[in-house]
């Protein structure tokens, strides 16, 4: 049994707990709170405030712990918060790795909402499971007494959590403190792609570091969430000023949705050809109007997109040879590998046939010409396998690759870092540009 007046003593705080100069003592500090236990851990305290009020008024029976890749969300019993006994304060404690970096974020439920009450009705099947999670996960909510700015993702809203050990993120911590301007909208020019080719329409923006000059161009695939609401374009100028990264223009190529997601970044050859021969031409048209022109391509992507850029490069060496992928979705195409079916140990180590790792490592795809950064989560399961098998596969065939596994999840705390990370690898300002391979 914890002693939570002994353990918020340590940090100064000595009122009683749930009262109001409590609460004005734990704002002040600011969650989560850490303290480290040996080399490689530490253990992160929770604290949800209710808004509803204490356990006699209130309607919560339960606060879930949603944490990226660390809560499992094929369980009926993930781990949720304690209310101090009849007040409005939910406690939680983790062990977590020292040096992890993900989102997090709070589901408080109903009593009608409860997993046993759930699983009661729908039965124990995981069909049942999953639905009372896409139901509850709507509740879903960041925390408020967590001083750095809210995540907004395809996931939802959500906390960032940075351990003590976590690595130090060039120009997201200036960001996340405030230090850092955010771009007005007439420093990223619209580029509207009307494809023949897709038979689609989308709204992509060109941002540039790179004033009346030859730069390399740095497509990101899934744009929507690399735009300057998210901070992507502010660290990006900030390194190239601070002469971390060398100028370079930024095409960002949205998703249209879902369906049409997984129907171009599910190495679709289709929609590779058309960026060449639709939207490469009208963004040089735009760059030249401007006096500047591309040097080099550069490909990033996260999850599908990651998979996108690797095949891209295979597939059109002649055009693409430089990618980053992030939590990169090399299962791919065989879907039940991570749909939520169980396979056996010695199936998941099989490569996904038909896969590009597969046709990698049997020569059929060249990489002789491939610089490749790949980054994958620790939290990630088996997506950590397959990304070493795309690492394996192309080091075996002599491709340059270089592979990064971090204490995170399949999140965009973890992407936002590996994105930096791979363009200080593939395009670092002490490499002068006359040395980068021009198409």
């Amino acid at each position: 049994m914890i002693n939570w007046m002994l353990f918020f003593s340590t940090y100064g705080v000595v009122d009683e707990i749930g009262s109001q100069s409590w609460w004005k003592a734990i704002i002040s500090i600011g969650t989560p709170f850490f303290q480290k236990l040996d080399e490689e851990n530490c253990l992160v305290t929770f604290i949800w405030q209710d808004v509803e009020g204490s356990e006699e008024v209130s309607s919560i029976a339960n606060v879930l712990l949603d944490i990226n890749s660390l809560t499992d969300h094929h369980s009926w019993a993930p781990f949720c918060l304690n209310r101090f006994a009849s007040s409005d304060v939910w406690l939680g404690q983790l062990t977590v790795n020292s040096k992890w970096r993900g989102s997090y974020s709070f589901i408080p439920l109903t009593a009608n909402q409860l997993p046993h009450v759930a699983q009661k009705k729908g039965g124990d099947s995981t069909k049942a499971q999953r639905t009372w999670w896409v139901d509850v996960v709507q509740n879903q909510t960041h925390d408020e007494l967590n001083s750095l700015p809210a995540q907004i993702s395809g996931w939802g809203i959500s906390s960032p959590l940075h351990l003590p050990n976590a690595p130090e993120e060039k120009g997201w911590k200036e960001w996340d403190q405030g230090i850092l301007p955010f771009l007005s909208a007439d420093q990223i020019e619209p580029v509207h792609w009307s494809s023949l080719m897709l038979n689609n329409q989308r709204n992509c923006s060109l941002f540039s570091t790179a004033i009346e000059a030859s730069a390399p161009l740095v497509i990101l695939l899934d744009g929507q969430n690399w735009g300057a609401a998210s901070g992507t374009l502010s660290v990006l100028q900030y390194l190239t000023d601070q002469q971390h990264i060398v100028p370079a223009h930024y095409l960002l190529v949205p998703s249209i949705d879902g369906r049409t997601r997984w129907q171009e970044l599910g190495c679709s050859s289709v929609f590779w050809q058309a960026f060449l021969d639709e939207l490469l031409p009208y963004t040089l048209q735009c760059l030249a109007e401007k006096n500047a022109s591309i040097l080099e391509i550069i490909i990033a992507g996260q999850s599908l997109g990651g998979l996108s850029a690797v095949y891209a490069a295979l597939t059109f060496p002649d055009d693409f040879s430089k990618v980053i992928s992030l939590s990169g979705s090399f299962w791919w195409p065989e879907e039940n590998r991570v749909n939520g079916s169980m396979l056996e140990q010695s199936e998941r180590e099989l490569l996904p046939k038909g896969s590009p790792v597969e046709k990698v490592r049997d020569g059929e795809l060249d990489v002789h010409h491939l610089r490749a950064f790949l980054t994958v989560g620790s939290g990630e399961e088996d997506m950590c396998l397959y990304n070493q098998m795309m690492y394996d596969s192309i080091q075996q065939q002599n491709g340059d690759v270089l592979l990064e596994t971090v204490h995170g999840g399949h999140d965009w705390l973890s992407w936002r870092s590996g994105l930096v990370n791979g363009l200080l690898h593939l395009m670092p300002a002490s490499i002068e540009l006359k040395y980068f391979r021009s198409k």
